[in-house]
């Protein structure tokens, strides 16, 4: 369970970075996607850290 929650974390960063980065126009939503993103990919580390 834990590895499947890190990696749709890992991958649902990804893609919030990425759609931040890609959406330059509306620069608020760009810094919050990019910010929930660094937070997933956070997240994502915590889960593979061994115990």
């Amino acid at each position: 369970m834990g590895f499947f929650a890190m990696v749709a974390s890992m991958l649902l960063g990804i893609f919030f970075i990425a759609l931040g980065i890609s959406c330059k126009k509306h620069k608020g939503w760009s810094i919050i996607l990019i910010a929930l993103g660094i937070v997933f990919v956070l997240i994502a580390v915590c889960f593979g850290y061994p115990k």
